[in-house]
């Protein structure tokens, strides 16, 4: 299992992170959300839970759930807080969290809440295998095969702008919403590099042999057409 630890704590991080990894737990950490959404545009390490402290700096960490999702497609966030609340649990989940622990806290119950969110994220990705025309694509593996010609060697932002398509077949994407959905930003990154992502990625499409085609409208956008 593979653990992301965010928590402004030094001693908090020190402690579940010695916890975790006597237990064969790969761990990683951050200690603040702008750092956590780095990590993972910089690193190859995918998790497979989030456990991320409620108060970060004195900010809450509920008000950005949903760039930590965008960041962490389907991740699981486990929020730690010291606020004990039924009124707060059922913020934190409504919020987007997947699961919500109160401190202080027994090392079993981390441990078994950590399983429980793996166990179940491993039959949601299961679940979420897409067949589309003769290409298979295993979001948690991040593989696209094609019928008989076997897997394509995809980048990682190729990957993402694909599974987009397929998740929305025949549904038109904005190019600024694949910036949004892809690179987190319309603003840091050049409009051009959509386009010279799904140049890329058709090339490799068609090389293969895959019967399904991105096309696009001028000022509208690009869907998948099968």
């Amino acid at each position: 299992m593979k653990i992301l630890l965010v928590d402004d704590e030094p001693k908090i991080l020190r402690q579940v992170t010695i916890l975790l990894e006597s237990h064969g737990i790969e761990v990683r950490s951050a200690d603040n959300v702008k750092a956590l959404i780095c990590f993972n545009k910089k690193n190859s390490f995918q998790p497979d839970v989030i456990i991320l402290d409620r108060i970060l700096e004195g900010v809450d960490s509920l008000n950005h759930l949903s760039d930590i999702k965008s960041s962490y497609h389907n991740v699981p966030i486990l929020i730690l807080s010291a606020i004990d609340t039924a009124y707060e649990k059922a913020s934190a989940l409504n919020a987007g969290a997947d699961d919500y622990l109160s401190k202080p806290f027994s090392s079993e119950e981390l441990l078994a809440r950590l399983r429980s969110l793996a166990r179940r994220q491993k039959l949601f990705s299961q679940e979420m295998e897409l067949v589309i025309g003769n290409l298979k694509i295993q979001k948690d593996q991040r593989i696209v095969t094609v019928e008989g010609a076997g897997p394509l060697d995809l980048s990682n932002k190729e990957f993402q702008i694909f599974y987009l398509f397929c998740s929305h077949p025949g549904r038109i994407l904005s190019k600024e919403s694949l910036l949004s959905h892809v690179w987190q930003s319309s603003e840091e990154v050049e409009s051009k590099v959509v386009e010279a992502t799904i140049n890329n990625l058709r090339r490799k499409l068609e090389a293969k042999g895959a019967k399904i085609q991105i096309k696009n409208a001028r000022n509208a956008g690009y869907w998948l057409e099968t």
